[in-house]
């Protein structure tokens, strides 16, 4: 039986996808707890009109360490940029908060081992905010292949294209001048969900990024807007990733191919299908679920919530801290690397 509780919750960046979130909690899930902090450096931060609406009298905070003192705090959110999620997190276990770190985890491989220390080494209640497989059309996805609905898979092939306008937009504002910030931002996602689905980790991988057409004008500063990306997970399946920024809509579409067939599923819809060898189509239908994200965003939560209820006192997936960062790094060296020697070293498996 969980020791419910209804938590005090602060959010730390309290930007686009932080303020995301606290509708969600304010909207969806109030019997969880509340928005009662944010810190944010802006000196006069904007909010959407959803946060007006379902977050009330919340404290601003300019300094992330002031929403740490406050006792009345239990859990955290951090929407920082990666640069700073090592040091927030590391804050805030020692001050006694449970905490979830939005993606990328940290970016560089030597700050993911270092996270993986910090929360691994003390009891505390931390979860990465890996929300691709709280979708209800993948998580339907995890189930059938858990259950051996194609049999053993040999091969899965991901591609995720932002669009055109998506990519114009966030490259030239928010990821200019970071060569990796689009790649890490997007694929750390895909390439997360394709381990945690298969319940494994890449082995090696081999990627190459480039910058094709967003780019500001007179300037170098720019964000690699296009990835393909190929390996081998440590149970022998082979993975391939594209990332791309030229189409007309955003998807982010996976096909995982078995001794039984190949399953498909696009993130962006209500359903997923199962094609036989004889070319046999089952469509199976996966029920709507609203908000943000669809659905997972309440997905996440709630979930994590419920898991620092549970008073484990253990870090919940801490592993994916490694694995969702290694491969998107990975792709940016241009070459054969192997993942799997530098995960084992730091996880231990």
């Amino acid at each position: 039986m969980i020791d419910r509780k209804y938590h005090s919750i602060g959010i730390i960046g309290f930007g686009a996808r932080g303020q995301l979130l606290a509708e969600t909690i304010g909207a969806e899930i109030p019997e969880y707890g509340r928005l009662a902090a944010v810190a944010d450096l802006r000196e006069n931060p904007t909010f959407r009109q959803g946060v007006g609406i379902y977050c009330r009298d919340f404290k601003v905070y300019r300094d992330y360490r002031e929403l740490l003192a406050d006792d009345t705090i239990d859990t955290v959110i951090v929407e920082t940029y990666p640069e700073s999620h090592l040091e927030i997190t590391a804050a805030a276990i020692r001050a006694g908060k449970a905490v979830m770190c939005d993606k990328p985890a940290v970016s560089t491989l030597a700050e993911a081992a270092e996270m993986y220390r910090v929360v691994t080494s003390t009891p505390c209640a931390f979860q990465m905010g890996l929300n691709m497989p709280c979708r209800p059309v993948l998580v339907k996805t995890a189930e059938l292949l858990a259950d051996g609905a194609i049999g053993r898979v040999f091969s899965v092939r991901g591609c995720c294209d932002v669009g055109y306008a998506f990519a114009h937009d966030v490259i030239l504002r928010k990821f200019a001048g970071d060569p990796a910030g689009l790649v890490m931002g997007k694929l750390t996602h895909d390439t997360d969900f394709i381990q945690f689905a298969l319940n494994t980790y890449a082995e090696e991988v081999c990627g190459f990024t480039a910058n094709f057409q967003h780019r500001r004008h007179g300037s170098g500063e720019t964000s690699d807007d296009t990835a393909v990306i190929c390996g081998v997970l440590h149970n022998g399946t082979l993975f391939s990733q594209e990332l791309t920024s030229c189409g007309s809509a955003y998807s982010r579409k996976f096909t995982f191919f078995g001794e039984k067939g190949e399953l498909r599923v696009d993130s962006k819809e209500r359903f997923l299908e199962i094609v036989t060898p004889a070319g046999e189509c089952r469509r199976i239908e996966v029920a709507a679920v609203g908000g943000g994200h669809g659905g997972a965003d309440k997905a996440l939560l709630s979930s994590f919530l419920d898991y620092v209820d549970s008073g484990t006192g253990k870090a919940r997936w801490p592993e994916r801290i490694c694995s969702s960062v290694m491969v998107p790094l990975a792709a940016m060296e241009h070459t054969v690397v192997r993942t799997g020697e530098w995960y084992r070293g730091i996880v231990g498996v």
